[in-house]
């Protein structure tokens, strides 16, 4: 022994010779098996092994697992308008299809509509964002003319 720690008669019948603490034999872990909703288990496994597998189906963003994504949550799909339950279309962007809008619009106001109806087919801004540039863009158009 090479501790004065009290060893428990189970560890001693089991062939161990040091306590807990002074052990340098590595801790087991293990990862949650899931056969269904109410049938989960463990499967014990090195400690390394399992931090791994544990790190790989960590859940990321609304519970898809990181190890089938390649480390992204995000799912790149094309979404119809009209159809998604999401909010779409950042701040950022909207900006900057209401400036290329504005811009096209100064050309030719066909163009500028397909521009700004192709952004909304795309998910670039929301249904509400699509809305509010078409009604700034007709305001300032009759600032100008008036």
């Amino acid at each position: 022994m090479k501790c004065n720690h009290n060893i428990p008669q189970a560890r001693l019948d089991l062939g161990y010779t040091e306590c807990v603490d002074c052990s340098t034999v590595q801790k087991l872990g293990c990862i949650d098996t899931i056969n269904h909703k109410t049938g989960n288990s463990i499967q014990v496994m090195s400690r390394e092994d399992a931090d791994k597998a544990n790190k790989l189906t960590k859940r990321a963003g609304f519970g898809i697992l990181r190890s089938m994504t390649g480390g992204s949550s995000q799912r790149k799909t094309k979404i119809i308008h009209g159809c998604s339950t999401t909010q779409i279309g950042s701040q950022e962007m909207y900006e900057r299809v209401g400036k290329t809008y504005m811009d096209y619009l100064d050309v030719d106001k066909e163009i500028a509509k397909r521009y700004l109806d192709r952004a909304l087919d795309n998910a670039e801004v929301s249904q509400l964002q699509y809305n509010k540039i078409k009604m700034l863009c007709h305001k300032l158009n009759t600032i100008t003319i008036g």
